[in-house]
């Protein structure tokens, strides 16, 4: 009966409105995910601005699932800070599923994107998020992880969480799987890039950053800008030395970024506790 559309509009309305608010709701989001899991194994979200397939029940899908990204903040303080690069290729080396991919590209800074990524379940999402946000062109993917030589090493998954995946022994790990891995000096090369092609390195490699950094002496040289995730503990304390005192050789700024906010710290007195986020700069 007609008298009832009002009634049933604003029925309609108030429903759809509360159920708005019930997605932003911690409890009702998880509540969904265990209703869910028998179900569904992957999930592909629209975002503002891009689109992300990615499973809701490990770490970092988990993340994208209840908050709308993963690091995002981080990636656009980077950029903030770094202007126009000098290069315009990106260099992500542990890539995981693209995200830092996505949330670099959208600033226009880079026209070009190499992906490294060692870790089976991350490269098939890897690859669905960049057809879904039209990077596929624009993009290399190279399936290896990275180190000081070139061959194959043991890799240890983390079934909670796909980007914890690493090649350094975590303590109680399973078997481990074999894994090519390659020097970054090598996979340039074989790209026909050189150091001054580049305008940023991202690196989120589990503790293997030291071996990483030892393969990619011209960049280095070059000071082309770094954002990695330090973590001393996966180190030991002399390799962790090591690697900062060569890096304090060639660039003239660290910079800490935690929580949108960065303070400047001499690479050579950093901390051999903790894990954070560091930007290196010429």
């Amino acid at each position: 009966m007609k008298f009832l559309l009002p009634i049933e509009e604003a029925v309609h309305h108030l429903r759809d409105s509360a159920f708005a608010r019930l997605r932003d709701v911690d409890w009702f989001q998880r509540t969904i995910l265990r209703i869910l899991k028998d179900q569904v194994v992957l999930v592909t979200k629209q975002f503002d601005d891009h689109r992300l397939t990615f499973s809701p029940y490990e770490a970092i899908g988990n993340l994208l699932f209840r908050q709308g990204h993963y690091q995002r903040d981080l990636a656009e303080r980077v950029l903030a800070i770094l202007g126009k690069p000098p290069g315009r290729t990106l260099l992500e080396i542990g890539a995981n599923i693209g995200t830092h991919t996505v949330y670099l590209t959208r600033s226009g800074q880079f026209k070009q994107v190499i992906c490294i990524e060692p870790e089976p379940r991350n490269l098939l999402l890897l690859k669905q998020n960049l057809i879904l946000n039209d990077l596929g062109d624009r993009t290399t993917v190279v399936e290896c992880a990275v180190s000081d030589h070139e061959g194959v090493a043991d890799f240890y998954f983390n079934d909670q969480n796909f980007g914890a995946s690493t090649l350094i022994k975590p303590d109680g790990a399973g078997a481990p799987t074999s894994v090519q891995v390659r020097r970054v000096d090598g996979i340039l090369r074989d790209l026909g890039l050189r150091a001054d092609d580049i305008g940023l390195v991202w690196m989120d490699i589990e503790g293997a950053e030291p071996e990483a950094i030892k393969s990619m002496a011209e960049l280095v040289e070059q000071r082309v800008p770094i954002v990695m995730e330090y973590a001393p503990l996966r180190y030991d304390s002399g390799k962790a030395r090591e690697m900062t005192r060569y890096l304090s050789k060639h660039y003239g700024r660290c910079l800490l970024i935690e929580a949108g906010e960065e303070c400047e710290v001499d690479l050579r007195e950093l901390s051999l506790d903790g894990q954070f986020d560091i930007l290196l700069l010429p």
